[in-house]
C-alpha cells in the first residue's frame, strides 16, 4: 500500500463510483476496488501508460 494511495482511499466512500483522470498504470483504481469496493473508470492519455493500464 503507498501512503497517498491509502490517503486517497480515506476520502472515497465504500461503494462510490471513481473516475481517475490521468490514472497511469491503473493501481489506484485497483486499491479502491480492493480496500473500499469502489469500481471505477481511469482516463489516461499518454500512450505507454494506457498499456500499462489494460
Amino acid at each position: 500500500m503507498r501512503a497517498d494511495q491509502a490517503a486517497i482511499a480515506h476520502w472515497v466512500a465504500r461503494d462510490a463510483r471513481v473516475l481517475d483522470l490521468g490514472c497511469g498504470d491503473g493501481s489506484l483504481l485497483r486499491y479502491l476496488w480492493q480496500e473500499r469496493h469502489s469500481p471505477g473508470y481511469g482516463v489516461e492519455i499518454d500512450d505507454a501508460k494506457v498499456l500499462d493500464c489494460v
